[in-house]
């Protein structure tokens, strides 16, 4: 093939950080890279870039979507090819003169000495689930007194190990001896990062997944580890500088910005490590059983129509997360929502129309979903069975259909429970927040601190209202899912905004509502909650507000209404990067006394409810025709938050 390749003009720019007569030592050498995926690729890559020109390269595998995030050769024209070929073509394109050895099988025991012969250095690019092969390259490396090393991409960071001839082996430092699976791995990732630095990033610890050997991954380490890699492999291949091995490990964190030199004499079997094993085996315990039983888990299923509308509408928000709807598949364009109501199992569901505002919010998401896979909606309410609510959605693909710009916020919505910046909203925040709403609705905005402090104030003498009635607290006794930081079908503790001294507190008195009404009696119960939850975060928003229907709200269709508008701003917050928490009770508990509607034995708390309704009147401008309210503030989206139950448990089985 023609080409105007030079390789000492290619590589010129190496030139003074090596020498001439180094960079051609360079061209001379063989590396092994065991694995072409998220980091071997980038490898691959980074060592040709450095001049090297002859390779022994294994793997087996196809780039797939679920690679794109860090896998450097994967692309949508590489979907479904195979890592090995597409890597190959890629490193010769910038060399073309490269010499390869190709191992299509991946390394294994047949292969492994025909693989490492010639190397001058093995890299590890293995996938960390990949054990057993691992150990076998390290042991021929040992063996052949070949150098190698692996630098791992963990979080936003890399952690990297040389293991040299004659110096400590890769199996003396992990001490895998007689482990079990999912052991080995915790010594594997502990060996890699004693120093831990990574623990900060890590935002979602459940997505580290031992028991189906997955972990989340990305870039920054993929492409740290890569620099890393061309770094020791220079200097190994150059026998320039001091080689750190093991027992040593460096460890860059990009995130915590710390680079730690780590010795740990022994390896794993230095009581350090010891300990830490016995730590991360605790808290990994329930990442290493078998997972979630069927009903929950999500088959890898090709999705009609309907289901991808569904699985991505079923992120509308509702009371408590309660989810109070089921979906019945017609065909691949049609579907029906069983809309349900909770008013026979909360207080805060008043003729279950907290429920219907949740439906609108839900045929609002429907629409805007839609939207992305260019179908339009019709929905047609048909006759509930007197339990529900029953809706038929209909998906008209069209070429008119524009994509909604509330689309990526569907998922990304959120409550933000604990205090928010209090800058106030420029105009043009609160100008595009009022054109979200649809005719018929608009909002009034509370954004002097004299406004907030008065907000403040109502929700938290509200909360001591709904902290001293025993009918609200069989309500909070259900919903929270304690220590979790992600539920599907509760709020979880951590996304409360409680500290931790109250939140165990509170988990002890929820245990009887005995403890509940002594402590709020005797022990000033209330206090922590209400300045915790409503108090502080009250005062330190952005500004508080309310939506109002410009018609009479008389019955559920009033409020499905008014759900499909409040979805529309609640979105279009947090495409501005404002976050909101709702402050719905006031509304609640104000149409009960204005009805003239029991709903408490308690007289304390319904004398706290009446004391609240006329400070209601006090603060809200028309409170009558006030349909959602609650308190914005520039926030970080939380850590912790309500998730959705699986498509699977939300599909519609007649029985």
């Amino acid at each position: 093939m023609a080409h105007n390749f030079d390789y000492d003009l290619a590589f010129s720019r190496n030139i003074g950080w090596i020498t001439q007569t180094e960079q051609h030592v360079l061209q001379n050498k063989r590396i092994a890279i065991a694995g072409m995926g998220g980091v071997g690729g980038g490898h691959l890559l980074a060592l040709t870039r450095l001049g090297i020109t002859k390779f022994s390269l294994a793997d087996f595998d196809e780039f797939n979507c679920e690679n794109t995030n860090r896998q450097i050769g994967a692309s949508t024209s590489t979907y479904g090819k195979k890592k090995l070929e597409t890597m190959i073509d890629m490193a010769k394109d910038i060399n073309p003169e490269i010499d390869i050895r190709a191992f299509h099988e991946g390394v294994t025991k047949d292969n492994v000495d025909a693989f490492l012969q010639g190397c001058d250095c093995y890299v590890d690019a293995l996938d960390f689930f990949v054990l057993d092969i691992r150990r076998l390259v390290f042991s021929r490396c040992e063996v052949g007194k070949i150098p190698a090393t692996t630098a791992a991409p963990i979080g936003l960071g890399t952690a990297y190990i040389n293991f040299l001839p004659d110096k400590m082996s890769f199996d003396e430092y992990f001490d895998f001896k007689d482990d079990s699976e999912s052991e080995q791995y915790l010594k594997f990732y502990l060996g890699l990062t004693p120093s831990n630095l990574q623990r900060h990033a890590l935002v979602d610890a459940t997505q580290v997944d031992l028991a189906n050997k997955k972990g989340p991954s990305n870039v920054a380490g993929c492409q740290l580890a890569a620099g890393v890699v061309v770094a020791q492999v220079a200097k190994i291949l150059l026998d320039r500088g001091t080689i750190v091995c093991a027992p040593y490990s460096l460890h860059f964190d990009a995130f915590s910005n710390k680079l730690n030199k780590v010795w740990r004499p022994f390896g794993n079997k230095n009581p350090i490590q010891k300990l830490a094993f016995k730590l991360a085996k605790k808290q990994f315990n329930g990442l290493v059983q078998s997972p979630q039983n069927d009903d929950c888990v999500e088959e890898p299923v090709d999705l009609t129509l309907a289901c991808k509308v569904i699985e991505l509408a079923k992120w509308a928000p509702s009371g408590d997360n309660c989810q109070p709807w089921q979906f019945e598949l017609v065909d691949e364009f049609s579907f029906n929502v069983h809309a349900n109501n909770t008013r026979s199992s909360s207080v805060y569901d008043l003729d279950g129309h907290s429920s219907h505002i949740a439906h609108g919010i839900l045929l609002e998401t429907i629409e805007i979903a839609a939207s992305k896979f260019g179908c339009g909606v019709e929905m047609e309410e048909l006759p509930g069975n007197g339990v529900s609510d029953l809706y038929k959605i209909s998906l008209i693909p069209s070429d008119t259909v524009i994509r909604d710009p509330l689309i990526p916020n569907i998922k990304t919505r959120t409550v933000h429970r604990k205090a928010m910046g209090s800058r106030a909203l420029t105009e043009e925040e609160k100008s595009s927040l009022a054109e979200s709403l649809p005719t018929g609705f608009k909002v009034q905005w509370y954004q002097s601190t004299a406004e907030k402090r008065r907000f403040a104030w109502l929700n938290a003498h509200n909360a001591k209202t709904r902290l001293t009635m025993k009918e609200a607290y069989l309500v909070h006794r259900e919903i929270i899912d304690w220590g979790k930081q992600f539920s599907e079908t509760k709020i979880p503790e951590q996304a409360l905004g409680l500290d931790k001294l109250t939140a165990r507190l509170t988990q002890w008195l929820f245990q009887s509502w005995g403890r509940v009404a002594f402590f709020n009696r005797y022990l000033f119960g209330t206090i922590a909650p209400r300045l915790q939850l409503d108090l502080i975060p009250g005062v330190r928003a952005s500004c508080h507000f309310t939506i109002h229907s410009e018609a009479p709200i008389e019955n559920g269709r009033d409020y499905v209404a008014a759900g499909r508008a409040i979805q529309r701003f609640w979105l279009k917050t947090d495409q501005l990067q404002l976050g909101l928490q709702p402050s719905m009770t006031p509304l609640i508990f104000a149409r009960y006394l204005k009805n003239d509607i029991s709903f408490t034995e308690s007289r304390n708390a319904a004398f706290h409810a009446l004391k609240s309704y006329y400070l209601l009147k006090k603060v809200v401008k028309n409170h009558e025709s006030v349909v959602f309210m609650g308190r914005l503030g520039l926030s970080n989206r939380p850590l912790s938050r309500s998730v959705r139950k699986s498509l699977n448990v939300l599909l519609f089985k007649r029985s």
